[in-house]
């Protein structure tokens, strides 16, 4: 990592000495307030922009001119611009999302994100559903927030309008890329572009890999992944992968229309969760929930070594890493000893959290603390930083929490 160098300009010197003076709360403050002062800026930029498009659709010009006239003032090449004023104009036709920017709640980013998702939403179930989405964004990634755009539309689309707009728009295209290389993008059904990349990755991870450039063992994963892509024109691989799809008995048997989840990909329709599990191939594993959390009951064993069954619950229980922010699928994680084994910490789902690699070390060798409060599995993790900033994280709720 970088340092600070000994040598600053006046402008670097001046903001890092007063920021040195500063004890650790008022450093984080500080910090916290020039990020809302970037929010207000970029909310404030988009404002400017629609107000230039206003301006120039008055004289009669076309769209283009007014993305020429923005990249020339901030010196962008046409193609950003078009996407600057895109952006700029999503967020001004939406004043309660824009505000949020503005008052430096949310960032442009997660905006773009709630005024795309509920892109279809009219009314007052709109002016509903920016209101949960922006205070939801307040606390959570960007990630998080998508997915919690997802589950917000699957509720608010019982007549499943949107999705089947959605899949009118699927297909394939093709971008060159330069230097003999092509960029291929399909849209896809959720369900088939999971099991699609699943099958990449498994064949990738075998020996008998296609390698059409012959490259072999120097290869990344993702790099096999391409060479399997294109191993499948013959028509000779065959690969099983597995779907996680996690749906309630209600909503299983038609009763109830709330949404399932699809693995890491978040929620989709419950008629789609049904279409899968009812499939002829489909393999069906109960999963017994706390009925007022939502999250998955206990498991136990007495021993260090965390046997299948329990890591299995876990990572089920938490879904994603459980350090604030993370959101690597807990199928990629280590399942780690809260209360460590060797201080007496029990081999049990209560004691046991999913931290990817990196948040485990960081649990483990760094000033980071964390602390559990809750019965059974259904813990909230507490996190301190180093410098005292405090983050929880909750396990996955499985059901609507009142």
């Amino acid at each position: 990592m970088s340092e600070i160098p000994a040598v600053l300009t006046p402008a670097l010197g001046s903001v890092v000495g007063e920021a040195r003076q500063l004890g650790d709360d008022a450093l984080i403050e500080a910090l916290r307030v020039a990020e809302e002062r970037v929010r207000s800026a970029q909310a404030e930029r988009a404002a400017l922009i629609a107000v230039v498009a206003e301006r120039i659709a008055g004289l009669g010009h076309r769209v283009d001119a007014t993305a020429d006239q923005i990249a020339v003032v901030l010196e962008i090449s046409p193609r950003s611009a078009d996407n600057v004023l895109g952006d700029s104009l999503a967020v001004v036709s939406r004043p309660r999302v824009w505000t949020a920017v503005f008052d430096g709640l949310i960032d442009l980013r997660k905006a773009l994100l709630i005024v795309q998702g509920l892109d279809g939403f009219g009314g007052l179930p709109r002016a509903e559903l920016e209101a949960d989405a922006i205070a939801f964004a307040q606390s959570h990634t960007a990630h998080e927030l998508r997915l919690y755009l997802m589950k917000l539309t699957c509720d608010g689309d019982p007549g499943e309008i949107f999705r089947k707009e959605a899949l009118a728009k699927r297909g394939v295209s093709i971008f060159p890329a330069g230097h003999g290389m092509a960029d291929v993008a399909a849209r896809l059904s959720i369900e088939h572009a999971e099991i699609l990349f699943q099958r990449l990755t498994a064949l990738a991870k075998r020996d008998d890999c296609p390698d059409p450039y012959q490259q072999g063992d120097e290869r990344t994963l993702d790099q096999r992944r391409a060479d399997a892509l294109v191993g499948f024109l013959d028509n000779t691989t065959q690969v099983t992968v597995h779907v996680d799809v996690t749906i309630s008995a209600d909503a299983l048997i038609g009763d109830d229309h709330r949404d399932a989840l699809l693995g890491r990909h978040g929620a989709i329709p419950a008629s789609l969760a049904r279409y899968l599990a009812w499939s002829p191939d489909a393999r069906w594993r109960r999963l017994v929930t706390d009925p007022l959390t939502g999250a998955l009951t206990d498991a136990n064993a007495q021993v260090y070594k965390i046997p299948d069954r329990i890591k299995r619950a876990v990572r089920l229980r938490d879904r994603t890493c459980r350090f604030p922010g993370c959101t690597r699928r807990a199928e990629y994680t280590d399942t780690d000893h809260i209360h460590p084994w060797s201080k007496h910490g029990k081999t049990e789902a209560s004691n046991l959290a999913a931290l990817c690699r990196r948040h485990h070390l960081v649990k483990t060798h760094s000033a980071w603390t964390v602390r559990t409060r809750g019965a059974g599995t259904g813990f909230d993790m507490h996190w301190t930083s180093p410098l005292g900033t405090k983050r929880t994280t909750q396990p996955h709720a499985y059901h609507r929490r009142d």
